[in-house]
């Protein structure tokens, strides 16, 4: 365990670290899936050591173990320091502003989709066309029926101003960028990544790492979908070309530059032994934390029994001092007694 559990740590700053970086260099979609997998599995693991290593220091406090029935001489030799323990604890203690912001940030966001998902709930088409200066498009995520609430189909929003920058291969290219996004349920991606962000901000590179895949993911189907990748390519171009100096469309706001330079280049290769490695990765962070959630809990019950096999003891111990002491009072001789 004095291995094992601090592992999920080390995955957590090496993703947090290198994951903008593993998403540029694997194909979008299982850069989109990886990422978003070892973010969840990090966050997760990653908590559950900090919190193991705090739980052992808080068990030494002697009131605490006696509460619960657990053995100093155990506790005090167990596998992790005392020190380890308190940097946990402080860890988490710091942990926690970090988390609540990204929390509200995540919630204002979800908030503002659903506001815009309802404006848009009572449009008769999937396409809705919309009067703006400014040349951006974007999907709209449809929610599914609630209680006392309809489902809300998913839709897809462009601006006059957009439609009139482009082509119309551009414009079909620029749908079909956008259908993606809604098929392939991007959203729920970049749903979970900022979930794993705020459980652990040590993530927090990651949501615009898998949100620069899903617009990598969805730039390569629509290549597919039209035959050409050089139609989206010049279509993000001049999409962005014609917003400036105001702001970049949501189509093309995640690194357009990199994203039209990967598109005139030939499709992205498979990188195989690449995501085997940090599927590997994944699958070791998940070992490593049951692995010492198990050890712990061995420790647990040995510190437990230590504690129930001394008590036992003590309690043999006092009744065989009263088994002592009453045969002495009845082979004492009665004073004053009787030839």
């Amino acid at each position: 365990m004095s291995v094992n559990v601090y592992l999920p740590l080390l995955a957590a700053l090496a993703l947090g670290a290198a994951g903008p970086t593993l998403g540029r260099r694997l194909p979008p979609a299982v850069a989109t899936v990886l990422l978003t997998a070892a973010a969840l599995v990090t966050a997760l693991t990653s908590l559950a050591s900090l919190a193991l290593l705090t739980g052992i220091a808080v068990l030494r406090v002697p009131e605490i173990a006696a509460e619960g029935r657990l053995s100093d001489a155990v506790l005090k030799d167990g596998p992790v320091s005392t020190l380890a323990g308190a940097v946990a604890g402080l860890a988490l203690l710091a942990l926690v502003p970090f988390a609540i912001r990204a929390g509200i940030r995540l919630w204002h966001e979800s908030a503002r989709t659903y506001r815009l998902a309802k404006a848009f709930s009572a449009h008769p088409a999937s396409i809705a066309v919309i009067q703006d200066p400014r040349a951006q498009a974007f999907a709209v995520p449809g929610i599914p029926s609630l209680p006392g609430h309809a489902a809300i189909p998913t839709r897809i929003v462009a601006t006059d101003s957009l439609l009139r920058t482009l082509t119309e291969d551009q414009r079909r290219a620029m749908f079909a960028h956008e259908q993606a996004h809604l098929r392939r349920r991007h959203h729920l991606y970049l749903l979970l990544t900022n979930l794993a962000a705020v459980a652990n901000p040590l993530l927090w590179r990651l949501p615009d790492a898998v949100t620069e895949a899903t617009e990598r993911w969805a730039d390569e189907d629509a290549a597919i979908a039209v035959g050409d990748r050089e139609v989206l390519a010049r279509a993000l171009g001049r999409a962005a070309l014609s917003n400036l100096p105001r702001t970049v469309p949501a189509m093309a706001q995640a690194h357009v530059g990199k994203r039209v330079r990967a598109l005139m280049a030939p499709p992205p290769p498979r990188r195989r032994t690449l995501a085997a490695l940090l599927g590997i990765a994944i699958a070791a962070t998940v070992w490593a934390s049951i692995d010492s959630a198990r050890e712990t809990e061995a420790f647990f019950d040995t510190a437990r029994d230590a504690w129930h096999n001394a008590h036992q003891h003590s309690v043999e111990h006092t009744h065989v001092m009263i088994a002592d002491l009453g045969m002495a009072v009845r082979t004492t001789p009665t004073v004053g007694g009787r030839d």
